[in-house]
């Protein structure tokens, strides 16, 4: 009977659902986004718009982020260049489907460059530096680093003092980044040194140190000082790095100031040459920071006055070499390489190249998008010593290849070469994000015949689809022609630097008054703000 009844239960069961026509079926998932315009300019406003039969949705991408209703529009402004992806990913029970759009900021040059117009040097200064009557000042040499390892950028400088066109003192200083910046005197003692400053830790304690040396001619009796970085910033430490070799602190004529990877541990150690002798220091050394002399070659450099150096593979043997820059006697231009020949710390002779231009700054740059370094060479018509302004003539790449890289050279043209002085604020740096490695920015000695207050390198890179080949080229535009306004002062130098980590590039200012004083403030740049 049981059996019976469960039996007639089945078939009951079973007609009931042949008869019904099953579970509603949902609509598929949509989600919809769309930009009212997919290409703005800079600081132009666009309206993102959305729907979606979804239950929630999240937005995330381009400065956008959280959770959205699943219908709506929001009217977004940006700042920055490049290429921005928006996504809104929408869910309805287990199912989830996103949508996305792209955008390209054009950001010009001239939109990288907006600078606060709200301080008066004359009237609100950071800091005065008085200058004595007869005498004056000018900012020889800086370095920027993160000397008390706050993540922020921090500015070394050395301002020296000439009477009568000779070397008198020297003063440091240094700006620590941040919300409130601070400016502030370094006691130095005797430190004499203003021609060369390279920045370092030298002792891997995360603080940034700086070494301050004698380069230049006019400064031959300058001293090797030693500033160590700490969480209240640099001071005098010339106990740093331990000596026990003939190097003078006190006496030392530095040729060249410069950072080579001697050891093949991936980390720049500090070379030195000296009209004397040749020395290093390894800051990974296992008993800590020492200064030890080298077999040197210093005999046939002293023929020449250096005025500047670089590491690169000069003989395109893929090992890093020692190029200088500077002149003979008669004040014509030389290179002068020192070869190194395998991945130890072999070099070979030296070998000199003549006819050289009479360079201020020699560097690497990427100018050709390969793994290598090339070279950018700026140079004067005379021999520039770093205080006096002597126009500007060269403006040179030589790029890596094959053959040597000085047998391999593109000179690059500026609207005011031949007239104007560059001064040695290089800063090569990525000024628009575009990950190219080739930009760079430098002040003009600004002068009554010079109205431009920086120029600034743009690397471009060129596509020919059709003969498939990519080609490079530096074009160079001034402050004046971005049509920024004459913000800066008659007699003024700019460094370059990013004090607010807010990805774009802030200027320390030192600006020289009719009343006998240097006045140093800060441009903020507003650009992405």
């Amino acid at each position: 009977m049981n059996f019976q009844k469960n039996l007639l239960l089945s078939l009951l069961v079973l007609f009931l659902f042949s008869c019904s026509d099953g579970p509603e079926e949902l609509e598929p998932l949509v989600v919809e986004l769309t930009a009212s315009t997919e290409t703005p300019n800079y600081s132009e406003s666009f309206e993102l718009s959305w729907s979606s039969n979804a239950s929630q949705c999240y937005a995330s991408g381009g400065y956008w982020s959280g959770e959205r209703p699943t219908t709506g529009s929001e009217e977004i402004t940006l700042k920055r260049g490049g290429q921005f992806i928006y996504i809104l990913e929408c869910r309805r029970n287990n199912e989830f489907k996103n949508q996305a759009v792209e955008i390209s900021v054009n950001k010009t040059p001239a939109n990288h460059f907006i600078f606060s117009t709200d301080v008066d040097p004359l009237a609100d200064p950071m800091f005065v530096v008085d200058v004595p009557d007869n005498q004056e000042a000018k900012v020889t040499a800086y370095a920027r680093g993160d000397f008390n390892d706050d993540f922020l950028g921090d500015i070394f400088l050395a301002l020296q003092f000439n009477e009568d066109g000779r070397h008198v003192n020297t003063r440091y200083f240094q700006l620590t980044g941040g919300a409130f910046p601070v400016f502030a005197e370094i006691e130095a003692d005797n430190c004499k040194g203003s021609g060369d400053v390279t920045m370092l830790d030298i002792n891997r304690d995360s603080f940034d140190d700086v070494i301050v040396t004698s380069f230049d001619s006019m400064t031959a009796a300058g001293n090797v000082c030693i500033f160590s970085g700490s969480e209240t910033g640099l001071a005098l430490n010339n106990e740093l790095v331990a000596n026990d070799t003939d190097l003078d602190f006190n006496n030392a004529n530095v040729k060249l100031v410069t950072l080579v990877d001697r050891n093949a541990d991936s980390l720049p150690d500090l070379y030195l040459l000296t009209s004397t002798g040749e020395y290093w220091v390894l800051v990974n050394a296992e008993d800590g920071p020492a200064f030890e002399k080298a077999e040197t070659v210093v005999y046939l450099i002293n023929d020449y006055t250096i005025t500047g150096g670089t590491v690169v593979d000069f003989d395109g043997d893929a090992n890093l070499d020692i190029v200088m820059a500077g002149y003979d006697e008669s004040e014509n231009g030389v290179f002068v390489a020192v070869p190194r020949f395998d991945s130890t710390n072999d070099w070979d002779d030296i070998s000199v190249v003549a006819n050289a231009p009479l360079a201020k700054i020699i560097t690497g740059l990427d100018f050709d998008g390969d793994p290598a370094a090339d070279l950018l060479v700026i140079g004067d018509q005379s021999p520039s010593n770093m205080f006096e302004p002597v126009p500007t003539t060269t403006f040179r790449i030589y790029e890596q290849g094959d053959i040597n890289i000085l047998d391999n050279e593109t000179d690059i043209l500026f609207s005011e070469q031949g007239s104007v002085s560059l001064n040695r604020n290089l800063f090569i740096t990525d000024y628009d994000i575009d990950i190219d490695g080739g930009d760079f920015l430098f002040d003009v000695n600004k002068t009554a015949s010079a109205f431009a207050s920086f120029v600034l390198g743009i690397k471009d890179t060129i596509v020919n689809e059709e003969e498939e080949t990519v080609t490079y080229e530096i074009n160079t535009i001034s402050d004046v022609e971005m049509e920024l306004g004459d913000i800066f002062g008659q007699d003024s130098q700019l460094i370059f630097l990013d004090t607010d980590l807010d990805f774009d590039l802030d200027i320390l200012v030192a600006e020289n008054h009719a009343d006998n004083n240097v006045a140093f403030y800060l441009r903020l740049n507003e650009s992405n703000d």
